[in-house]
């Protein structure tokens, strides 16, 4: 069969083209930046959707292709971009599929609905209802919670399982997560045995449980013991904010899908199909990792930590610590304006490294030359001022432990 996949890239599109190639479909996958190489059984296609639903000449669709999968979706606080990309720029690729008599197969979300409060259900729904409306044979897949490698919510969810206690968004609501390898297996049972008609259907996992007990079960999955769980504080500030400060994982739109029930009737895909998703227990065989949660878990806490190294000890330079800077200057020979201005000078560097930190395209060159910095303070002072080696308070020692650790977060910083 030949399926257009749109949105390959993404979390639920990557699964699903690679269990496409291996099922041998021909795949035309798209993303949006253009991709030279082509696999096997696979051709690269550029296309944006939020350019697509303002310029529906952008991308020319494939001749010969027998199923369309739109796998694109967007977590975003921007209701517009939200409707640009999930809804207006889907319904420009539903026309294109629809003029060729190519059937449909929309990855959706279990409580998508035009008239949802919540911008990502509303544009999601909207998609859906106009695909439906075009009178030709589609499927509309709604899935819930999706859970597995490479998913941006199980990424954070994996990352909060080592804390002693975890905040959460709700500790009440009940939804029914389903596993990406049960995503892409509805997905295949669906290309064997299509519906004759038109139909949304649910996908979720066996069991309605509380978001608690799905990081519990991540927990067992590596080792440990069930976990205690905290409602996050203040959460009409913290999603004030996080919908003015661009945050993903706290934002209005994110308390909402975290407090509502995320629940349906498994039997209805099963009906269709044949197919029913696993318990998710038995689905976290490879994933998550202690190892790769922990990091995910210590490695945001000592990048706090170095910004607050680097921007104290300028604060310090400045302020209490001024005179001091001065009389370890005169030790080494160093005094008058030469003396301040090193001082002052050595403050404002320390300064834009903890600011650097916090940037993200700066941060790799930022933590390059905390080494250097790091490495010529220690190698300077072991030179000229030696004693300080012997003090009781390891002042250069801990020099050596924050090298260590600014290795270890630039080796793990990822490229971009």
């Amino acid at each position: 069969m030949n399926v257009l996949l749109v949105g390959a890239t993404g979390f639920v599109g990557g699964h699903l083209l690679r269990a496409l190639q291996q099922a041998g479909h021909r795949v035309i996958a798209t993303c949006r930046e253009p991709r030279s190489q082509n696999g096997p059984g696979v051709e690269w296609r550029s296309l944006d959707l939020s350019r697509l639903a303002i310029d529906p000449e952008c991308f020319v669709f494939p001749e010969s292709v027998d199923l369309l999968i739109n796998a694109a979706g967007l977590l975003s606080v921007d209701a517009a971009q939200l409707s640009r990309v999930q809804d207006q720029g889907a319904r420009v690729l539903f026309d294109l599929a629809a003029r060729r008599g190519v059937r449909v197969l929309q990855i959706s979300a279990l409580g998508a609905s035009a008239h949802s409060d919540v911008p990502f259900l509303a544009s999601k729904g909207s998609a859906d209802d106009y695909l439906l409306s075009l009178g030709k044979t589609s499927v509309v897949l709604r899935p819930s919670l999706v859970v597995g490698a490479g998913g941006a919510s199980s990424a954070w969810l994996a990352g909060l399982s080592p804390w002693p206690l975890i905040p959460l968004l709700d500790l009440n609501a009940h939804l029914q997560p389903v596993h990406i390898d049960d995503v892409v297996g509805a997905v295949l049972a669906l290309l064997r045995q299509w519906p004759a008609e038109s139909m949304v259907l649910p996908l979720v996992g066996p069991e309605p449980m509380r978001l608690s007990e799905v990081v519990d079960h991540l927990r067992a999955a590596q080792g440990w013991g069930a976990g205690r769980y905290v409602q996050v504080p203040l959460l009409g500030l913290g999603g004030w904010l996080g919908d003015r400060l661009g945050w993903r994982a706290l934002n209005r739109q994110s308390i909402a899908l975290a407090q509502q029930d995320n629940v349906a009737d498994p039997e209805v895909l099963a009906s269709v199909c044949g197919y029913t998703a696993a318990p998710l227990a038995s689905r976290l065989r490879d994933w998550p990792t202690a190892t790769v949660s922990s990091q995910r878990t210590v490695r945001p806490l000592m990048l706090a930590v170095m910004v607050l190294i680097w921007l104290g000890t300028a604060m310090v330079c400045l302020g209490p610590g001024y005179d001091w800077g001065l009389r370890i200057l005169a030790e080494a020979g160093v005094q008058g304006a030469w003396a301040t201005l090193a001082v002052i000078a050595g403050a404002v560097c320390d300064g834009l490294l903890g600011l650097g930190l916090l940037v993200t395209r700066w941060r790799r060159q930022t933590l390059i030359l905390q080494l250097l910095l790091m490495a010529g303070y220690t190698v300077v002072i072991s030179i000229i001022l030696p004693h300080y080696w012997f003090d009781p308070y390891a002042a250069v020692a801990k020099n050596l432990v924050l090298m260590v650790a600014t290795l270890w977060l630039l080796w793990t910083e990822p490229r971009r």
